[in-house]
């Protein structure tokens, strides 16, 4: 990857993708999620497994696989009992759990200096996006290949009266639906520790 081309313009991430079988309602394997970014022009691609973070050497083997076509990084979807939430900058699911309460997950993103992103959250329910105006959250996702028009509207609002970026993202399970929505970020964007300074600079203004 050349780093100074990345450095000279915004990068396009696609930050919620999942893949099989670590998400076992994805269709789409490691390398196919992978073929499908680069030919989307993606620059980024961050897994979000359900409840599962990628260890770094399996992130390591995937990048020598990709070469220096695009950035590969790992992330969480966590399933709480308030609805999914995207959680950037942990290394390991201590502490995580299926069905926790998320304000109990915040607390772990915080002592760990992790991102939280409030996934599709008007998806489920008109409560679980509501709850997201009283979370501590870094930013919320408004649309992905998920997310009805109705629920769109309700996340751009929601991001709009808490002042939160916007995250737009594909939330994948099938390759087709790789990259078919990115957020611009300013790099570089090399490390996961990169994303989340970025989601945190963009929430600070």
């Amino acid at each position: 990857m050349n780093s100074q081309s990345m450095n000279s313009r915004l990068l396009k991430v696609d930050m919620h993708v999942h893949t099989h079988p670590f998400s076992p309602c994805s269709t789409t394997t490691p390398h196919e999620a992978i073929e499908a970014a680069i030919n989307a022009g993606i620059d980024v691609l961050v897994f979000t497994d359900h409840d599962t973070i990628w260890s770094g050497q399996e992130i390591d083997e995937l990048q020598q696989w990709a070469g220096g076509q695009l950035r590969l990084l790992a992330g969480i979807e966590v399933s709480c009992l308030e609805g999914h939430f995207l959680v950037y900058g942990l290394d390991k699911v201590d502490g995580l759990r299926y069905n926790m309460p998320v304000k109990e997950l915040i607390g772990i993103a915080r002592r760990r200096e992790a991102a939280v992103i409030a996934a599709h959250p008007f998806r489920f329910s008109m409560e679980c996006g509501n709850n997201c105006y009283q979370l501590d959250i870094d930013a919320v996702e408004v649309d992905s290949s998920n997310t009805s028009q109705t629920a769109q509207a309700l996340a751009v609002k929601l991001a709009t009266q808490r002042n939160l970026p916007r995250i737009y993202a594909s939330d994948a399970h099938c390759p087709r639906d790789v990259g078919s929505y990115h957020t611009l970020l300013s790099g570089p964007i090399d490390t996961i520790a990169d994303l989340v300074r970025e989601i945190k600079n963009a929430k600070r203004g």
